[in-house]
């Protein structure tokens, strides 16, 4: 019987399948997709459209106050 992996989005604090979750990880105030080396977090898809609450869990995660949103929107855009 096969385990089912769930991980807790950073915004909204929700518990879903690991793999209906974006997987990020900030690097020196760059945010970018999950390289296999380091820290990350997971963002659920539905919390990607409320800019105003992802903003606030970016710059708690990332531990500064950057412009993440157009970092996010310029991932989501490329892949």
């Amino acid at each position: 019987m096969l385990k089912i992996t769930i991980r807790t989005c950073v915004v909204c604090r929700e518990k879903i399948s690991q793999n209906l979750l974006n997987r990020l990880q900030c690097n020196e105030k760059k945010l970018s997709l999950f390289t296999g080396i380091g820290r990350s977090f997971y963002i659920c898809n539905d919390c990607l459209k409320d800019e105003k609450k992802l903003e606030k869990s970016l710059y708690r995660v990332c531990k500064n106050k950057d412009n993440y949103i157009v970092q996010l929107r310029e991932i989501f855009a490329n892949g």
